[in-house]
């Protein structure tokens, strides 16, 4: 509460620091989707959003660190989208996890920042999906891999093997993603080989 010069007391909601971020993660999705990577700077984040360049820094850090920030945030939208397809098949770990599989990796292929990412590489973002991908697996292990243990108890795989099969199967995603050699379909049929293979061996 905050008192005016009239003696009146007004209510002040303060801004979120976590809504802060967000916003500006969002501004810098689509500054970078509007006119490429290189466009973006922190002065043009903070005049998008309305706060200051000092605020942009002090939420995000570096340039390195927002690419990290957004290919971060982009991996926890896919995480949803998992937990949607996975709730839609129920005691079928296969057809589940493929499910999953293929979702993501369409869902990532029209990705408007990926694609802008990927049709123009940028050693901000390149070696967090190749050569430096531990911040991005580490995420998308730890929400994916307890999703699937709670989703699939009956597959009788403990936490630490989950999360070993979760990484391996991101890897594989990754791999599709980067360097397609064939469709979706033809992808995701490899993805079922694995799975199967995986769950059948216990």
């Amino acid at each position: 509460m905050v008192t005016g010069k009239l003696g009146l007391v007004s209510a002040v909601t303060p801004v979120s620091p976590v809504r802060t971020r967000e916003r500006l993660l969002a501004a810098a999705a689509e500054l970078t989707c509007a006119d490429g990577w290189a466009a973006v700077t922190m002065g043009k984040l903070a005049a998008q959003v309305g706060v200051s360049r000092q605020t942009v820094y002090n939420e995000l850090g570096s340039k390195p660190e927002l690419a990290e920030a957004l290919m971060l945030r982009e991996t926890d939208l896919f995480a949803r989208g998992v937990a949607e397809v996975l709730a839609a098949h129920p005691q079928h770990p296969v057809d589940g996890i493929t499910a999953a599989f293929r979702h993501t990796l369409e869902a990532a292929r029209t990705n408007p920042l990926l694609k802008t990412v990927l049709g123009a590489p940028h050693d901000d973002f390149l070696p967090l999906l190749t050569t430096q991908p531990e911040a991005v697996l580490t995420r998308a292990v730890s929400v994916v891999a307890p999703m699937l243990e709670q989703s699939y108890p009956d597959v009788g795989l403990g936490a630490g093997e989950w999360t070993v099969a979760v990484e391996a199967l991101v890897r594989l995603l990754l791999s599709h993603l980067l360097q397609p050699t064939g469709s979706v379909e033809h992808a995701a049929g490899q993805m079922r080989w694995v799975v199967s293979r995986i769950l059948g061996a216990r």
